[in-house]
């Protein structure tokens, strides 16, 4: 993840919130959870920065959106809060994060914060979809059975 290409992200992301009247705080990190741009939305939300990054973050970390980690947890909400402590630099267990892939390879994140969880979901899928490719297939596990 580049400077260039977190820079159109986050120009998409802060467009599409634009359209939904929200100013979103937007934060891009590349795979690994490093900051690469963080953008804050309205000025007196100091936090949304943070916010956005715990989001980008927990997305970057588990290759998934965190809409879809927190349907997948919710039966095991301890296992989900010990992640804000566990992995480096926090996480924010909210929707509005989603990993970013091109070639079939993870390179990033965003996480948006500044709406609605919902809101903040959609801005950060619009502006994923726009942009990169979509997450790569699960390889269907294999047959059990006979051998060939």
């Amino acid at each position: 993840m580049d400077f260039e290409s977190a820079l159109a992200l986050v120009q998409k992301a802060k467009e599409i919130g634009r359209a939904h009247a929200v100013e979103p705080s937007v934060a891009v990190l590349d795979a690994a959870g490093h900051p690469v741009l963080v953008a804050r939305g309205k000025e007196e939300a100091w936090h949304g920065p943070y916010m956005a990054a715990g989001k980008a973050r927990l997305a970057a970390a588990f290759r998934k959106s965190t809409a879809a980690l927190l349907e997948q947890w919710a039966d095991r909400p301890l296992f989900a809060q010990s992640l804000t402590e566990v992995i480096p630099g926090g996480v924010t267990l909210n929707k509005g994060g989603y990993p970013l892939f091109s070639g079939g390879t993870c390179v990033g994140a965003i996480g948006v914060g500044g709406g609605s969880p919902d809101v903040d979901d959609q801005i950060a899928r619009l502006a994923s979809e726009a942009l990169y490719d979509p997450p790569p297939a699960k390889n269907k596990p294999k047959a059990k059975g006979k051998r060939a």
